[in-house]
């Protein structure tokens, strides 16, 4: 029983140690145009880096700008990096890139960033604005992803802590078993007998 036990706290152990390197899932490593900065012409795609291959499945991205959403069609993955291409019609000005991606452990990824075109696609300009804030780690948008890492961890730990402890009660309930189907060590009759006559 205590060896059992031994290894119920062993394989906890693991699982907890374990968590953290479960929940560290693909991060945004760049982006192009990069955040906060300014470009003399709009691109016709924005793209953006990550640490691992995500996967299509979930993958959305916003491009608003002065005339709102200017992505044109579906996200385009190659490798570890995201494109997303642009409608020809885009105007210069301030932009803000919204992001969810599926990661390549399938977990979401989201955020944001933001840039300047001084030309649009569309060839108009504009001058430089104040800077939009990107998001920060803080914010709910990325505290909700964040949670949402951490839950499907927590619930493995707890899997495996339940497993345990049934196959810890099904061991105990088959050992008491065995021990109830062994025969006693009373003394039979002849045995019984043969103490009398010693």
């Amino acid at each position: 029983m205590r060896r059992f036990l031994a290894l119920v706290l062993l394989a906890v152990g693991f699982a907890l140690v374990g968590a953290p390197a479960a929940s560290a899932h693909d991060v945004l490593e760049s982006t192009s145009p990069a955040d906060r900065t300014t470009v003399d012409r709009l691109p016709q795609a924005v793209t953006l880096t990550f640490s691992d291959d995500p996967l299509a499945l979930g993958t959305q991205i916003l491009v608003k700008g002065p005339s709102g959403n200017v992505a044109h069609g579906d996200p385009t993955i190659e490798g570890r990096v995201v494109h997303q291409q642009l409608s020809a019609q885009a105007p210069a000005g301030d932009y803000v890139v919204t992001y969810r991606v599926t990661s390549s452990d399938g977990h979401p990824i989201s955020g944001t960033f933001s840039f300047h075109a001084t030309v649009g696609l569309d060839g108009s300009t504009a001058t430089q604005g104040a800077p939009v804030p990107a998001q920060q780690p803080g914010s709910p948008d990325v505290a909700a992803a964040q949670q949402s890492s951490f839950v499907p961890v927590m619930l493995t730990i707890a899997g495996v802590v339940i497993v345990l402890l049934i196959g810890a009660v099904v061991w105990i309930g088959s050992r008491r078993r065995d021990a109830a189907a062994t025969p006693g060590t009373a003394d039979t009759p002849d045995t019984a007998d043969t103490k009398n006559r010693g």
